[in-house]
């Protein structure tokens, strides 16, 4: 492996070919033979994982050199290095440097014709092999920042995007802003059939190659703007990790979210209700503000429009940030400029934003007469995409009338985690207990204020009373006034439930 300066300007930055279908199979076979997946190139590296990958360029301290197939193509499609033709030719089975050469993949530097360079970075994930925009040079350096480039699917905030998504059978998905092709081609293992949507040709061409790369069959890529390539179409459901940056000009396709950051978004969740089927769902993963008076999930309402009460809304945050509080090299990112820092800071202020939230959202088009719920989590520890997906569940029969008489008799207990603090205030010369705050850490990270009559029902929940029972006993003892409904009673303690401060046998938490 060798590392040079070229002579003269040379575009190290590719687009691959669609090439044929034989094509595509050679190089295919040639990667597996050559055991370019993530287990061990994991295991070459002396890793746990691909999340602790880490280039030549950037202090790896081991395979400095290549003594194996497997070795060549890290450092030439993973780091971005230079290699030598004739490592390539000594290590790499019979032909390969031609057939990756075939895909426009790798080229020789036409100053230096002995060393070969990737023009893209190619990377396994989730058992795929997925190209996209290599972002420097082989001597180091950076290459130009287009506004259609194709960023990385193994990025971190892509891989929890991913996560969070669900992966039961589905008939038809459709990814809008699929950039590489990830969200889709990765959906074709559990969707009939999966569609991917983008409005830069670039990343249409780099989602074809990825989905023939991989062979997979049953996956569409598609250029145009949203939903404009599969007008006529419906799924059941659809996903989205679209751009959320606040930008005076959208300059990068890839990251930037019109003037507010949610223009994008908002585009996005109006169209859900004419391609969403009934009992289809919508997922995503943004960056969006609670503003004063607004919180994210109405606006999401709004957005949705006049179909608005036929969806159920789940909102699980990663994280609550307030803007002053927010790093210029987190969201703003470390080579921001001043005056885009500024920028968004401003536009924050105008719009009054209290906190912007970062995590997943979940919707369910649903197919029965019945009010929509809204929930709202803040992810805790031990928390998994899974919880959202039981939130869901929970809301949907806590709110069902019908379900009442199977509420009533579950018999809820108070979370492992979960803890009470008790502020006394002096009342005519004595400490009296009057606010009573319970809060837990796992798997939502959530504090409830509770009134002394609710404290001490939360206090006696111990998994071996029903909540009917704790009601008549409420009524019983004055707590609460005698015509009381149970539907009241039950409204006011699901919120325990709702953010994991009581737990419920019939209902138990994902593992």
């Amino acid at each position: 492996m060798v590392s040079t300066n070229p002579e003269s300007p040379v575009s190290h930055r590719l687009v691959p070919r669609l090439g044929s279908d034989a094509e595509f199979a050679a190089v295919r076979g040639m990667l597996a033979e050559c055991g370019f997946t993530t287990e061990r190139i994991s295991q070459r590296l002396g890793i746990a994982g691909m999340a602790e990958y880490k280039p030549l360029r950037r202090g790896r301290a081991n395979l400095l050199v290549a003594e194996e197939a497997l070795d060549a193509l890290i450092l030439l499609l993973m780091d971005g290095e230079y290699v030598a033709g004739e490592t390539l030719e000594r290590l790499l089975p019979a032909g390969a440097p031609g057939q990756l050469e075939a895909l426009g993949l790798v080229a020789r530097d036409p100053n230096r014709p002995d060393l070969w360079f990737a023009g893209c970075t190619l990377f396994p994930t989730r058992g795929m092999v997925l190209a996209s925009d290599r972002a420097a040079a082989p001597d180091g350096t950076a290459l130009p920042m287009t506004a259609d480039a194709v960023y990385p699917a193994a990025i971190g905030n892509t891989v929890a995007f991913l996560a969070a998504l669900p992966e039961t059978p589905c008939d038809a998905l459709l990814d809008i802003g699929t950039g590489t092709g990830i969200a889709a081609l990765d959906a074709a293992r559990y969707a009939r059939h999966a569609w991917g949507t983008d409005i830069a040709a670039r990343s249409v061409q780099f989602a074809e190659f990825n989905r023939r790369l991989n062979g997979l069959a049953n996956a569409t890529m598609l250029e145009g703007d949203l939903y404009a390539p599969v007008e006529g179409l419906t799924f059941d459901r659809i996903v989205s990790h679209p751009p959320y940056v606040p930008a005076r000009k959208n300059t990068m396709i890839f990251r930037d979210g019109g003037e507010d950051g949610e223009q994008i978004l908002r585009r996005i969740v109006e169209g859900v209700p004419r391609f969403l089927r009934p009992g289809g769902r919508f997922c995503t993963m943004v960056t969006a503000a609670d503003c004063e008076g607004q919180p994210f999930e109405d606006r999401l309402r709004l957005w949705l429009g006049a179909a608005e009460a036929e969806f159920d809304l789940v909102l699980a945050a990663h994280t609550l940030t307030r803007p002053r509080d927010l790093a210029a090299n987190s969201f703003l990112g470390k080579n921001t400029a001043s005056e885009d820092i500024l920028y968004r800071h401003e536009i924050w202020a105008r719009r009054k934003v209290q906190f912007l939230f970062h995590g997943s959202v979940l919707m369910r088009r649903h197919e029965t007469a019945r009010p929509a719920c809204t929930a709202r989590v803040l992810k805790g520890e031990g928390f998994t995409p899974r919880h959202v997906e039981w939130l869901l569940e929970w809301s949907t029969e806590a709110r069902d009338a019908g379900c009442l008489e199977r509420l009533m008799g579950y018999r809820p207990f108070l979370s492992p985690y979960a803890e009470m603090a008790v502020l006394h205030r002096v009342r005519d010369g004595r400490l009296v207990p009057e606010v009573f705050s319970l809060r837990s850490n796992r798997p939502f990270e959530a504090e409830c204020m509770l009134q002394p009559w609710l404290a001490q029902i939360a206090a006696r929940c111990d998994g071996g009373t029903s909540w009917r029972e704790h009601f008549e006993r409420a009524k019983g003892d004055g707590m609460v006034p005698e015509a009381t409904a149970a539907a009241e009673f039950l409204a006011v303690l699901e919120p325990l439930v709702s953010n994991g401060l009581l737990w419920i046998a019939e209902r138990p938490f994902p593992a």
